[in-house]
């Protein structure tokens, strides 16, 4: 994976198992349907329906009023790795 810097934006989504979270520079970060309780209590037409805010920087889900952002997401991922090693 490479090293994410300010430039690291994201470009899209897409809904499976998990959040998958296309960023700029290939790279795919993953986050459960449980990384909010919103997201968790939504339907799937309800998380399709985002848009992209702060020019990439994060994710605006129209239908239950739910933002979050890419920083956000590095932290839950580097406090979530370093717990499971």
């Amino acid at each position: 994976m490479s090293t994410l810097s300010s430039e690291t934006l994201i470009v899209k989504l897409t809904l499976d198992d998990k959040i998958y979270i296309s960023l700029s520079s290939g790279d795919i970060l993953t986050i459960p349907y449980d990384y909010t309780q919103r997201l968790k209590n939504a339907n799937k037409a309800q998380l399709e329906n985002y848009r992209l805010i702060g020019g990439g920087r994060g994710i605006h889900f129209l239908d239950i009023d739910e933002d979050i952002s890419l920083n956000g997401i590095i932290r839950y991922k580097l406090s979530h790795e370093l717990l499971a090693s």
